[in-house]
């Protein structure tokens, strides 16, 4: 194992007592094409990039009142953490600028603090409090959960599982394709895929705007508490559509016309099938009002 600590650099007696002033550190250490890397920083920013080279480099920005910066290499794993003294009052807040092999497994916790990740294509858990996260995705599986923040993910077309939990937060995601689970409470979620093969979307109060094509025997399923759901289909349409809303309209560019499903109360209903059937549409609104058209 190989550890090295960062900190305020100038004197030995100071590794054991937390930073008074801001430092900058630059560091690397060798890493495996896949192997896993693993960042916490409680405040500030992170933006990993990755690249074809077999190490990782640290160039941190860190705050006042930071106790050091742990960097650590254990096996085929990678630790980049922001210490803060116990007790401390400073929010430490830091500024990570980090490159990582693309094929690395990646996982972020941060608080305050932005992330942003560009050409890592292996598999991404990332987690934020109070910070905006951007990302993109090629095949590997992405999971993201944020509170009080927004997400931004640019795929590129490749089939590949996309799990995103939010709350307090807008999500967009683009150019994504293949399995999709999300959900989000006061967020609206803005959604683009080349092809969907599996989904399922659940939000309190927000907004839902998906636009994809169905692969052949694909599977939908998208609730919303307050919030209008929105369904754009490309390309021919063969699926068995089951909408149902309790207080909201449904409106269709295909199809029959939707019925109430109570005399003297409200609640609309849209069953049918169009072409085959062989994909299955599922959609519940409790106050929203559902919109299925092709695009």
């Amino acid at each position: 194992m190989r550890v090295v600590e960062l900190g305020w650099w100038t004197s030995l007696a100071v590794l054991a007592t937390p930073c008074i002033h801001a430092a900058t550190v630059e560091r690397s250490l060798p890493a495996t094409a896949q192997g896993s890397v693993s960042i916490v920083n409680v405040a500030g920013e992170v933006k990993v990039e990755g690249w074809k080279q077999p190490e990782v480099k640290v160039s941190a920005d860190l705050g006042a009142g930071v106790e050091k910066l742990l960097f650590e290499n254990q096996d085929d794993e990678i630790v980049i953490k922001v210490v803060l003294p116990r007790g401390g009052a400073s929010s430490g807040a830091s500024r990570l600028r980090i490159r990582i092999p693309e094929g690395s497994k990646l996982s972020i916790n941060t608080v305050s603090a932005d992330q942003t990740v560009a050409g890592v294509r292996g598999s991404q858990r990332l987690q934020a409090v109070s910070g905006d996260i951007v990302s993109e995705q090629w095949t590997e599986e992405l999971r993201i959960k944020s509170i009080s923040g927004d997400v931004v993910v640019e795929g590129h077309e490749k089939p590949a599982r996309t799990d995103v939990q939010t709350v307090s937060g807008d999500v967009r995601l683009e150019q994504l394709a293949g399995e999709i689970n999300l959900q989000t409470t006061s967020g609206d979620m803005q959604l683009s895929m080349s092809e969907l093969a599996r989904g399922t979307i659940r939000t309190t109060n927000g907004d839902v705007r998906l636009r994809t094509r169905l692969a052949r025997e694909a599977r939908l399923e998208a609730e919303a508490f307050n919030g209008d759901v929105r369904l754009l289909f490309r390309d021919r349409i063969d699926a068995d559509f089951d909408i149902e809303t309790f207080n909201g309209d449904i409106e269709s560019c295909f199809g029959p016309k939707p019925v109430r499903t109570r005399e003297f109360a409200p609640g609309n209903a849209l069953r049918f099938k169009q072409g085959e059937g062989n994909a299955r549409v599922r959609v519940k609104t409790f106050n929203g009002t559902v919109e299925v058209c092709d695009d």
